[in-house]
């Protein structure tokens, strides 16, 4: 007895209702059908209402029309202001009346015609302010009785305006607009994953070239002909070392000379462009001068040092004379020969080491390496900012907010397949 009483006075529970996502929108058309259909009937009887006051609006500008003046004995000037702005007055407003069209398809329709029909008015209003002032003076009550019935059809327009505000067609339509934008958010995490999916086979694909690759520069590495370019840079770089020192003994020596050189310069005018170029650039010069006219120089500096003709101290002469005595034809005649053999040996390595094969295959392989590199770096990329877009799509919150949507509307319980 207890249970049944408590089984008579429980609540009935609402029983969920399973809609696979691609049939919601018709399911929810279906069980809003009532609330389209209450909303229309509200409308067509205010459109009705709307249609009687145009009615009356017509007759009363057939009264206006037909209606005598109480004092015929006015001015005649003044009469004929008053029938221009009678005439004009009826014109707008049966051109305003005439038309009104308030046929429509949809809410939005509906809506828009409202608000035509409200600024339509407003200019009606603004434009025949200045006739209703003057039909007032002789007509005022046929006026009136107008511009009531103008002020009724504005009212029933509001009333159109909130009969849809208040009819929840507004959040239908945005549950309708939800519908699509999950079942696009759904496609659109889709196409991702498949992107994702096809980036990861790429990234797999890439790792195999790059692996491809690395071993293909290993093989290169160990072969003979790699050796070969390793050896013939160790030597380029050993005889460019033995170069500079060329070139730094005969930078130092003739440092060791700047002022006697210029002095001397200064006297030996068929030499001087020649001195001033040994001095800058002693190997430069040693390359030019064909005839080693540098030996000639430095025995005329050596006379004119022991004749005491460049000035210079006992103990300064002592040392420049000490190291002409060092380079002699001799000298500098071995650093030369030297020079340029380490030159054209530079050159040979340097031809060896441009046509080495394995040098240009390992180019290309870098070359491709690189690439390869770049590529699994932005497929990486892709597929992390893949993976954000995908975390951020939450279908199942998606669906739960829209089944909370529909619940609050309609009061039912489903649950979105």
């Amino acid at each position: 007895m207890l249970n049944f009483i408590k089984n008579f006075f429980a609540k009935e529970e609402i029983q969920e209702e399973k809609i696979e996502l691609n049939e919601l929108s018709n399911w929810l058309d279906e069980k809003t059908k009532p609330i389209f259909e209450n909303l229309s009937n509200n409308i067509n009887q205010i459109i009705h209402e709307i249609t009687d006051e145009k009615e009356k609006a017509f007759e009363n500008i057939r009264i206006l029309e037909a209606a005598k003046l109480q004092n015929p004995k006015i001015p005649e000037r003044i009469k004929t202001i008053m029938e221009g702005n009678r005439s004009a007055f009826i014109k707008k407003v049966s051109f305003f009346l005439g038309n009104i069209d308030l046929k429509f398809y949809d809410c939005d329709e509906i809506l828009k015609k409202c608000d035509e029909i409200k600024n339509q008015i407003d200019n009606l209003g603004k434009s025949t302010a200045r006739s209703y002032q003057v039909l007032n003076e002789f007509f005022a009550r046929e006026a009136e009785r107008i511009a009531a019935n103008i002020k009724n059809i504005e009212n029933y327009s509001k009333g159109i305006e909130l009969a849809v505000k208040n009819s929840k067609i507004s959040i239908i339509n945005k549950i309708k607009n939800d519908i699509a934008d999950i079942q696009n958010k759904i496609k659109l995490k889709k196409e991702y994953s498949n992107e994702m999916e096809n980036g990861k086979n790429n990234l797999q694909n890439n790792k195999n070239k790059l692996l491809e690759i690395e071993n293909k520069i290993n093989e290169i590495k160990s072969g003979i002909d790699y050796k070969n370019y390793e050896t013939s840079l160790e030597e380029r770089k050993n005889t460019e070392s033995k170069t500079k020192e060329i070139e730094n003994i005969l930078f130092h020596d003739f440092s060791a000379l700047d002022r006697p050189l210029k002095k001397y310069a200064k006297t030996a005018f068929e030499n001087e462009d020649l001195i001033a170029l040994y001095l800058s650039s002693p190997i430069k010069a040693l390359a030019y001068d064909n005839n080693l006219e540098i030996a000639k120089i430095m025995a005329n500096l050596e006379k004119s040092l022991r004749e005491s003709k460049l000035e210079l101290d006992q103990k300064k002469s002592e040392k420049t004379l000490a190291k002409i005595k060092e380079m002699d034809k001799q000298y500098f005649n071995g650093l030369r020969d030297k020079y340029k053999k380490s030159d054209e040996r530079i050159a040979a390595l340097g031809m060896a080491i441009e046509s080495n094969e394995a040098k240009k295959e390992l180019e290309n392989l870098y070359i491709d390496l690189k690439k390869i590199n770049e590529t699994i770096l932005a497929i990486n990329e892709n597929i992390s900012n893949l993976g954000n877009e995908i975390e951020k799509i939450d279908v199942s919150q998606l669906k739960e907010g829209l089944q909370k949507e529909i619940k609050e509307i309609i009061n039912e319980e489903i649950v979105i397949g």
